[in-house]
């Protein structure tokens, strides 16, 4: 496909519809390296988890050369600990006052589930040595407990 994406919402789409289709993008890798620079401070759950599917389609499709490989790796630390500083104390995320906090935490439980599967398969891949292995889906989450309850009693409510 020749289509180049020029923001992160049309990025997504665009990634959405070739895995649908089971097509990829020329230059896969370049594409890669161009979504993390969407990566920043500032960024909201919604378009963390958008950034985390791109990223997730475009990672199965391609091996990465060392230099890609540690951008990518920088950029799993960052969103980690951007998705880290939304947690709140009754277990919900938040980073936005336009979302419902149970939007915006599953936003950040569909993120995390990505961004450890991408950790764990960078380790067994590239033998790298910059991520503790995932020993439990959810560990980086720092209360489940709360963010369990949260979710149950949503789901009761329905």
């Amino acid at each position: 496909m020749n289509i180049i994406p020029n923001n992160l919402e049309s990025f997504f789409e665009v990634c959405f519809i070739l895995d649908n289709f089971n097509k990829v993008p020329h230059n896969t890798n370049l594409w890669l390296i161009y979504l993390l620079s969407y990566i920043k401070e500032e960024i909201s759950l919604n378009e963390i988890a958008k950034i985390m599917y791109s990223i997730d389609f475009l990672y199965s499709k391609i091996e990465l050369k060392i230099n890609e490989l540690n951008q990518l790796i920088g950029k799993i630390k960052q969103l980690g600990e951007i998705i880290d500083k939304y947690y709140q104390n009754d277990g919900t995320y938040r980073s936005s006052l336009k979302e419902s906090p149970l939007e915006e935490t599953r936003y950040a439980l569909f993120s995390l589930n990505l961004l450890e599967d991408l950790i764990q398969d960078i380790i067994y891949t590239y033998s790298i040595k910059e991520f503790k292995p995932i020993k439990k889906i959810y560990q980086s989450i720092q209360n489940i407990e709360k963010t369990y309850q949260l979710i149950k009693k949503q789901e009761n409510t329905i």
